[in-house]
Order: structure tokens, then sequence, then C-alpha cells
């Protein structure tokens, strides 16, 4: 009795340290608000064994990589996002280990893997630092490199759509860069396909690209096929191609969504029926939904349990900046458009994992209220005030083993916005104003002269993450 006790209170010692996702975001989110990267970069290598730990090594090094990449510093942004991806690669295939580990405890015990639309922005990010650099070949292996990884999204969850517009269309401007039309012409073809398969609406400005790319191409069945109006004028992009040189525009707008714990509470039926009801947080009304509930080991079909679970719950930040507006050579040329929504990416994977998510924690829960009943029997003594503070111990020992898993990163953008802007080489002044979403001008990033050869696509980043 006393050995289980002693490992009962191990493993709620255990749990109680694996949860660090809201201690992370409470330590570092005022430090990068108030004090900017550095000193974030500073405070998450300092506290890098408290904060993250083993478990979450690949948001140690993808939060650097974020953070680098703001700061300009591109060649120590690109080694902390390759490390974080040599993370993930190795993390592809699943530890029975750990999984066994999270059946019993949560899923926090879990190395994280990243969500999927981590992944692609890892790869948006790694491009751009490549292209920073004026890294051409580095950008064209990353665009490869994410091809795959877009591939190995799709082998693992073939009913979900883990494409990603933004990171086609980059690629296909990388293509262009490195000399490979044929190569961009199809990127830009699968441009259209993930927009119309996903959450944004293709970008006018892109579809202005595509349709000259594509008309260049002599590939008028393409834009047929993809039901785009090939009567329209392309202006801009006409300019951009018969000038021959461009400046680029890349705008991190807003500070992206994080995770809360969503309480459930309901009835599991072994064999039947999951409902659960919680409280909306959006709207704040009291909500229900039922699944299927397959067999628990160690319950008989038709067997009922009262469960309470926690599920991680996108939670999102009034933004600050909402958009950009770019003035070169001291004319107002463009507004850039979203490209991706981390927000929107973050409630479509949980939407895509909710059922999957919900009854894996549920046959969890289940497991251990069947444990704890058998441990109530074997610590059961002839002294009733014991067994009262042993019931009682065990039913909080089960209760506070159930935690969401909120593991996310940190300091994405809201969304990622882009505009294309044509230009003869030499020198032109670029300013860039983030506004606010009632056109307030939060700050003006000024770039100064910025100077353009002859062919060049010149990109400007701009980190308004407010």
């Amino acid at each position: 009795m006393k050995r289980l006790f002693l490992l009962l209170v191990s493993v709620i010692l255990f749990t109680a340290c694996a949860n660090k996702s809201i201690t992370r975001y409470e330590s570092l989110a005022p430090v990068f608000e108030n004090e900017g990267c550095e000193a974030a970069i500073a405070e998450i290598k300092k506290q890098k064994d408290d904060l993250y730990g083993d478990k979450s090594e690949f948001l140690y090094y993808f939060d650097l990589g974020t953070l680098y990449h703001y700061n300009g510093n591109y060649k120590e942004s690109a080694e902390a996002f390759a490390n974080a991806e040599k993370i993930y690669d190795d993390l592809y295939t699943r530890s029975v280990t750990n999984e066994a580990a999270a059946i019993v405890t949560n899923d926090n015990i879990r190395p994280y893997r990243a969500r999927p639309f981590e992944v692609l922005a890892l790869h948006e990010m790694q491009i751009m630092n490549y292209l920073a650099q004026k890294d051409i070949d580095g950008a064209l292996v990353e665009v490869n490199r994410a091809q795959k990884a877009m591939t190995g999204l799709y082998q693992k969850d073939s009913d979900k759509t883990n494409d990603n517009g933004f990171l086609r269309y980059l690629s296909a401007i990388v293509y262009e860069m490195a000399g490979e039309p044929d190569e961009a012409a199809i990127a830009y073809y699968k441009t259209v396909k993930a927009y119309d398969e996903n959450i944004l609406n293709l970008p006018k400005e892109a579809r202005e690209f595509i349709i000259e790319n594509l008309r260049r191409a002599d590939r008028v069945d393409d834009i047929n096929a993809l039901k785009l109006d090939n009567s329209i004028a392309t202006p801009k992009a006409t300019a951009a191609h018969d000038l021959g040189q461009e400046i680029i525009v890349i705008g991190y707008a807003g500070h992206g969504p994080i995770l809360n714990e969503l309480r459930m509470s309901g009835t599991y039926v072994s064999g039947g029926l999951l409902n659960l009801t919680y409280k909306d947080s959006k709207t704040g009304k009291t909500q229900s939904t039922t699944v299927n509930a397959v067999p628990v080991e160690g319950a008989s079909n038709g067997q009922t349990f009262h469960i309470s679970i926690a599920l991680p719950e996108a939670y999102s930040f009034r933004s600050q900046v909402n958009h950009f507006s770019v003035s070169v050579d001291n004319q107002a040329i463009a507004r850039p458009e979203k490209v991706m929504a981390l927000d929107k990416e973050l409630e479509m994977n949980l939407k895509d994992d909710f059922t999957n998510t919900m009854t894996r924690t549920a046959i969890r829960v289940v497991l251990r209220t069947i444990a704890s009943q058998l441990a109530k029997k074997a610590m059961k003594t002839d002294n009733s005030l014991i067994n009262l503070f042993t019931s009682i111990g065990t039913d909080v020992a089960q209760s506070q083993l159930e935690k969401a898993d909120l593991r996310i990163g940190l300091f994405l953008p809201n969304s990622f916005q882009m505009t294309r802007i044509p230009v003869e080489p030499g020198s032109h002044q670029v300013t860039v104003a983030a506004e606010g979403d009632a056109g307030n001008t939060v700050k003006v990033y000024d770039f100064g002269s910025v100077n353009v050869k002859k062919g060049e696509k010149k990109f400007i980043f701009v980190p308004a993450v407010k």
C-alpha cells in the first residue's frame, strides 16, 4: 500500500511539472512586449530548462528562430529553425514509450511534434531567411524540403487540408529567382489550388501575378482549369516582368493566438456514446457534443462513467496592427494583402483534431478512473477514517493528472501580409506604416534608401507583432 501511495504521489508531482505552457507564456510575453526581441531571446536561453525542457525542445528552437528572424539575425534564425526541423523529423515516427506514458498521465508527457501550420510557417520563415541573405540556392533547397513536408502531412492525415497557399506562392517566386520557369508555373498553379482548399481566398495581387505568369508560360489551359478570368488586366505583374525588378514587402501583423484550457464534462458509455457539455468561451453559452465511444479495456460494454476532461482551445488577442501601408519614394504605393492567417489556421487545426483528441482524452480518463477504483480497493484498511482520506486522495490525484496540451509557438504573428512592387533599378526610399483596424498609425518603419539591382527581387520584412 505504501509503495502504491508513493507511486501515486510521484506521478502527480511529475505531471504537475509537465505542463509548462501557461508559465512559459506568462514569463516570456511581457519581456517580448516591453523589451523587444533581444531581451526575449536572452530570457528564453536563460530559462530553457525551466520553461521548455526536453519535451518541448522543438518549441525552444522554433521560438528562437522566430525572434531572431524578427530581429534581422537571419543566419542565427536559420540555424535555430534547422534545429527545430531536425527535431520534428526525428519525432515523425511515433514513440511507443511516450504514447504509453501519455495514456496514464496526459498529452504533455509526449514530445511536442508541432502543429501542421507551425511546420509550414517554419519553412516559410526559413525560406525568407535565405532570401534576406541573398542565398537563392539555400532558399531553393528549403523550398524542396517544404514540398516534402507538405507531402508528408498529407500522408499522415489524408482527410485533412495541410496545404498552404502562401508557401506555394513563395516557392513560385523562389523558382523564378532561380531561373526555373517551369517549376515556377507549377507552383503558381498549386498556389490557386491551395487557397481554394484552405481558409483564405486567393489574394487579388497573387491572382494577377499568377495569371500573368501562366500566360507567359503559354499555359492558358491551366488558367481555364483554375477558373481564373483570363480577360482581366495585369498591369502590376506586367510591369514587374517588363522592368525586371521588384520590392517585395512581407509584414507580420499582430500577435498570433495561444491556447487556453477548455473543460468538458459528461457521460462516457463504453462501446456506446460519449456525451460532453462545455461553456463556449466566445458566446458564453453551454454547448454539448456527442461522438461514438469505443470500448475500454477493463470496462464492459454499456458501463457508464462520469468524466471531466481538458482540451486545448484557441485564444486570439486583439491585434494592435491590422494591416500595412507601403510608400516608395514618398508615394503611397500599396497595401499588402493577407496571405496567411495564423488564428484561422489554429482554429482549423483544432477542429480537425477535436474528435480524436477528445476521444483519446476520454479513454485515458476512463482508464485512470478504473485504476483509481482498483487502487482504493488495494489500499482499503479496517480504519474507516483512513479509508475516507485514501479515497479522497485517490480521486484528487486522478483529477489532477488531466491537463490539456497547451503547447504552441509563442511569437508567430496573427497574419502574414505581402505585396510586390515593380521598380526601376537603383535606390528607393521605402517606408511602411503599421496601422490599426481603424486606420490609425501604430508605428512607421523607415527602411531608408533601398538599393535594387537590375533583375533583383528585394525582400523587406516588417515585424509588427503587436
